[in-house]
C-alpha cells in the first residue's frame, strides 16, 4: 500500500517527538512524590569529582580526589552512579575507595534529592516549548529551514544532566543500552544538523555543495560525540566531556558561518525580517557553549536550569518573527486537511463520549441500536451543516486566505467594466501582488511575432522586453491554454534569486488563441503559490481575457462604422 508523503511526514515528526518525550518526560516522576535517591557525590567512574556537604559520601568520609571502584555494582546501578543518583531514596550502594594504597568498601545509603520540584518542572517545559513550536512548524509548513528547526527542536532546552529515569522504565540491562544509545546519537547529530541546516535555509536557496558539507561534517561531529555512550553504556553520564565541548564548538561556529551564509545571500529587502532570528541564534549559541564549557564542574542544579530556560529565548524569537515579520508565512500555506482533521477528532471523541456515556447507563442490547442511531444523527447533521462549516474554516482558520480571494474575486468581477487597457493591465498585475503579497508580476501581450512585455511590477530585475512564440515557455503555455508552472518547463534554467523569478505563468485566451499571459512570483516570504491561490487568479486573468477581447471588438467595430462612413461619404 502506497503512503502519502504528508503521512510518512506525520510519521517521522510523531516518532522523533514521542522518542524525545520519552527520553526527558519521565522525569517528572520525581516531582510526583518519587524522588531520586542521593549518594551524595559526582563521579566520572574513576576519580570522585565533588562531593556535596552533609551527604551520605561526606558523612563516610569520602573527599574529591580519592579513586573510587564500581567494578562490584550491576551495569545499570554503575549508570546510576555515574549519572549523579539512584534510582530512588533508601537505596543502597557499596563502593571501593581508594585508601592508604588499597580499595577499602563503603556502603553508602542514598537520602532523598535536595533538588526543588520546580526546578524539574521548568526544565520540562523548557524542553517542551521548542518542540511544540517546532512540530507546529514542519506540519504545516514543511520545508528545509522548518525541517531545520524542527530536528533542532528535539533537545534545544537542553537535557537533564543527573535524572536517571531510564532505571525507573527497565531493569533490563539490555534495554537500557539500546534506548540510551538511541538518545545519545539522536541527541547529538540531529539537534546539531537541524540549525545547520535551519541557518543555511536561511538564505531561501537550495543547498549548495557547502552547505551540504557541512551537514555532512556536523552530523559527523555528532556521531563521534555519540561513541562514549555507545561504546561505554555504563559511563555515558559522563561521556568525553573535553570532545563533546569541542565538538559543539565546531558546530557552533559552523551554524554561525550558515548564519552569515543566508544573511548575505538572502534579498537586502528581506534582511530586515531575520534580525530577530538572528539575535535569537546568537543569543542560544552564547548560552549553549557557556553551558557547555561550565557543564564539566558540576554547576548548580538552578544554573543549569536557568542556562536551559534561556535557551528557550531562541525557539521563542523563531515564533515571533514567523508570525510577525513572516519570515515562513503560515497563514497562506496551513493546509485544510489539517484544520479538517482536527475537527474529525473532535466529531469522534464527541461520538466517544455518548458510546461510553450509554455503555454505563444503559444495557449492552440496548446501547449497539442507540450508538447507531446516535451516529447516523451526527452524519446527516454534519453532512447538512457542511457548506456553514466550510465558510465558518475559511473566515476563522484561514482568514487571511478568505480575504485575499474575496478581494480578487471583486477585482475580477470589477474588470470586466474597465475601458482603459492601462488600468487592465494594474488588474492584472499590481492588486494581485499586493493581495497575495508576491515578489512580482509582469504582463506580455501579443504583438508582430511574439509577445511584448506590457507592464512589470515588483521585481527587481525585469524579465525579457518580448518573449518569441518559439520561447520553451510560451510554447508550453500555447499547448496548454491553461496554467503552467514555470519550474516545469525543461528549458527554463532555475533563477539564481527566487525573489525576482516567476513560478507560474496564467494564459489570456481569445477565441481559443493565445493572446497574452500573466507571470507572477512567489510570496515575499518564499513560499510558492498553492492550488488555492492558482484557482483565485485564473477568474481574474479569464475576466481580463474577455474584457481585452471586448475592447478589441469594440475597435474594430468602430473602425468598420468609420470606414462605412467614408465609404457612403465618397459615394
Amino acid at each position: 500500500m502506497k503512503t502519502s508523503r504528508p503521512a510518512i511526514r506525520a510519521i517521522i515528526v510523531a516518532a522523533l517527538s514521542l522518542f524525545f518525550c520519552l527520553c526527558s518526560l519521565p522525569d517528572l516522576v520525581r516531582v510526583a512524590g518519587h524522588p531520586n535517591g542521593d549518594i551524595g557525590l559526582e563521579t566520572d567512574g574513576k576519580i570522585v569529582e565533588s562531593v556535596s556537604s552533609e551527604g551520605p559520601a561526606q558523612r563516610a568520609g569520602i573527599r574529591p580526589g580519592m579513586r573510587i571502584d564500581l567494578s562490584g555494582l550491576t551495569p545499570l546501578l554503575r549508570a546510576a552512579v555515574v549519572g549523579g543518583y539512584v534510582p530512588a531514596p533508601g537505596d543502597t550502594v557499596t563502593v571501593g575507595i581508594q585508601r592508604a594504597d588499597k580499595i577499602v568498601s563503603v556502603a553508602l545509603r542514598s537520602a532523598p534529592e535536595k533538588t526543588a520540584p520546580g526546578y524539574i518542572v521548568i526544565r520540562e517545559l523548557a524542553f517542551l516549548v521548542p518542540l511544540l513550536i517546532g512540530i507546529f512548524l514542519v506540519l504545516l509548513r514543511p520545508s528545509p529551514i522548518t525541517w531545520g528547526f524542527f530536528l533542532f527542536s528535539l533537545a534545544a532546552g537542553g537535557q537533564p544532566p543527573t535524572s536517571v529515569f531510564f532505571s525507573r522504565i527497565t531493569t533490563d540491562w539490555n534495554w537500557y543500552v539500546a534506548i540510551g544509545g538511541a538518545q545519545g546519537l539522536l541527541g547529538t547529530t540531529l539537534p546539531k544538523a537541524g540549525l545547520v541546516l535551519f541557518a543555511f535555509s536561511l538564505a531561501g536557496r537550495p543547498l549548495n555543495f557547502w552547505a551540504r558539507v557541512a551537514l555532512v561534517t556536523t552530523a559527523t561531529i555528532g556521531v563521534i560525540e555519540a561513541l562514549p555512550t555507545i561504546i561505554y553504556p555504563d559511563l555515558a553520564g559522563t561521556g568525553w566531556r573535553t570532545l563533546n565541548v569541542a565538538g559543539d564548538l565546531i558546530a557552533a561556529a559552523i551554524a554561525l558561518g550558515g548564519l552569515f551564509y543566508a544573511y548575505s545571500h538572502v534579498a537586502i529587502r528581506l534582511r530586515q525580517r531575520l534580525h530577530w532570528i538572528a539575535a535569537g541564534f546568537i543569543f542560544w549559541i552564547v548560552i549553549d557553549v557557556t553551558d557547555q564549557l561550565l557543564w564539566p564542574a558540576y554547576e548548580s542544579y538552578w544554573m543549569h536550569t536557568a542556562v536551559d530556560t534561556a535557551q528557550v529565548i531562541f525557539p521563542l524569537t523563531v515564533a515571533y518573527a514567523i508570525l510577525r515579520e513572516r519570515v515562513v508565512d503560515i497563514n497562506f500555506v496551513v493546509s485544510r486537511t489539517v484544520a479538517y482533521g482536527l475537527m474529525t477528532t473532535v466529531i469522534v471523541a464527541i461520538f466517544a463520549l455518548i458510546d461510553l456515556f450509554l455503555s454505563r447507563t444503559m444495557e449492552s442490547r440496548f446501547s449497539l441500536p442507540v450508538d447507531i442511531v446516535v451516529a447516523l444523527v451526527l452524519g446527516f447533521f454534519f453532512h447538512g451543516m457542511r457548506k456553514h462549516i466550510d465558510a465558518g474554516v475559511d473566515r476563522v482558520i484561514f482568514r487571511k486566505r478568505h480575504v485575499a480571494e474575496m478581494r480578487l474575486e471583486k477585482v475580477a468581477k470589477a474588470v470586466v467594466h474597465v475601458e482603459d487597457p492601462a488600468a487592465i493591465a494594474n488588474y492584472l498585475t499590481r492588486l494581485p501582488v499586493e493581495v497575495l503579497d508576491l515578489t512580482g508580476a509582469a504582463l506580455y501581450l501579443r504583438r508582430s511575432g511574439g509577445f511584448s512585455l506590457e507592464l512589470c511590477t515588483g521585481w527587481k530585475e525585469q524579465p525579457a522586453a518580448a518573449m518569441s512564440t518559439s520561447d520553451s515557455l510560451v510554447a508550453f503555455i500555447s499547448a496548454e491554454l491553461g496554467c503552467v508552472r514555470v519550474n516545469d518547463v525543461p528549458a527554463v534554467a532555475a533563477p539564481a534569486d527566487r525573489h525576482d523569478a516567476p513560478v507560474l505563468a496564467i494564459p489570456l485566451v481569445f477565441r481559443r488563441e493565445l493572446a497574452g499571459f500573466v507571470l507572477y512570483g512567489a510570496h515575499e516570504d518564499g513560499a510558492d503559490l498553492d492550488a488555492d491561490e492558482q484557482r483565485a487568479l485564473v477568474p481574474l486573468v479569464n475576466s481580463a481575457a474577455m474584457t481585452y477581447d471586448h475592447l478589441e471588438a469594440q475597435a474594430l467595430r468602430e473602425e468598420n462604422r468609420a470606414l462605412r462612413t467614408l465609404q457612403v461619404a465618397v459615394s
